[in-house]
């Protein structure tokens, strides 16, 4: 009796496994649109809104630069005085200058008196301090020196008080201006001011002049 053959059973495939990972849905990009006028009214009202407020304010900023640097300049110009202040008030600007004017006047007449006071023999100190004789040289023109030497004689010759007192002891010699030590030059005097002629011929040192 023959055996018959054993059989033999093919073991049955495993099911593929399933991917743990839960599949994500796609993602839909919405069409972004070329033109601002394919926009919704809303979306096309904030970027025309933003436009503008960019534009605004790089406007605002350059005409704030603009103006800081004119104002600035015009400053600059005023205290160099190439500019008038504007801001100043025109009536204060003219009583100002003709104030200035009025003082140039006075100083340049002091002046003219302290260097014809010597060729007239009179006191330039007292003639600047007699009130009657500066009130009657009030409207002389100083460069006139012809009216102030004659202005001068007229004064001292009503006031024999304005002549000048020499120094006591002076020599003729020194009268003549001999250029002692101390002693101030014709030349000196034209480029003093009237307060150092004052101090100076109180000090003794116009003598040889007078």
């Amino acid at each position: 009796m023959t055996d018959a053959p054993a059989t033999t059973t093919a073991p049955t495939p495993a099911a593929p496994a399933l991917d743990a990972v839960t599949p994500t849905a796609p993602v839909v990009t919405a069409p972004v649109a070329e033109n601002v006028a394919d926009l919704p009214a809303w979306a096309q009202k904030v970027i025309i809104d933003a436009r503008k407020g960019e534009g605004d304010q790089r406007v605002a900023a350059k005409t704030a630069a603009e103006n800081a640097q004119k104002e600035l300049t015009d400053k600059l110009a005023v205290a160099l005085g190439i500019k008038p202040d504007a801001a100043a008030d025109p009536a204060a600007l003219t009583a100002s200058l003709t104030a200035a004017q009025a003082t140039a006047t006075q100083s340049a007449r002091e002046l003219a008196i302290f260097k014809a006071a010597a060729a007239t023999g009179a006191d330039p100190s007292r003639l600047l301090d007699s009130n009657s004789f500066m009130s009657s040289v009030s409207g002389l023109d100083p460069a006139d020196g012809a009216a102030v030497t004659a202005a001068i004689t007229a004064a001292v010759a009503a006031n024999p008080n304005l002549k000048a007192v020499l120094a006591a002891g002076a020599s003729g010699v020194e009268l003549g201006g001999t250029g002692e030590t101390g002693q101030i030059t014709e030349a000196q005097l034209a480029q003093m001011k009237p307060e150092q002629i004052a101090a100076a011929h109180k000090a003794g040192k116009l003598a040889h002049l007078l």
